[in-house]
């Protein structure tokens, strides 16, 4: 199993595409539901603020994970996955977890440094974490 993170975010997406992406939790749990049944997903965390929408993932393959991720994605946000596809990023294995420090530390916030990332990101694994033991997984 390899990580990988989908995203977009106030670096590669106007303030009009975020606006639309923004989930609820509601939403980021019935995004989470999906996950379980898909293909080359075996776990996820999806951290959606203001600013950026990421879906942090275990997955089996690249290729089938940033397909089942980006299809996802545009599905729960009501985009279409052409429009959407120009604003992702993909991140794998190590260049994943990088990103994913650079973003619990601040450094890629509109206000470098700012502290409430970290508090956000705990709280995705909360959701996560509740989604995969509730759904039996």
């Amino acid at each position: 199993m390899s990580a990988l993170v989908v995203g977009l975010s106030h670096h590669t997406a106007p303030v009009t595409v975020l606006e639309r992406a923004a989930l609820s939790a509601d939403a980021v749990e019935k995004l989470l539901a999906d996950v379980h049944s898909a293909e080359h997903i075996c776990e996820a965390v999806a951290v959606v603020t203001c600013n950026r929408v990421e879906l942090y993932a275990d997955v089996a393959t690249f290729h089938g994970g940033v397909e089942e991720i980006s299809s996802l994605l545009a599905r729960h946000v009501q985009a279409d996955l052409a429009e959407l596809t120009s604003h992702l990023y993909v991140h794998y294995e190590d260049r994943a977890v990088a990103h994913l420090f650079e973003v619990t530390t601040g450094l890629d916030s509109m206000v470098v440094g700012e502290s409430q990332i970290l508090g956000q990101v705990r709280e995705a694994y909360r959701l996560a974490e509740q989604s995969f033991i509730k759904d039996g997984v």
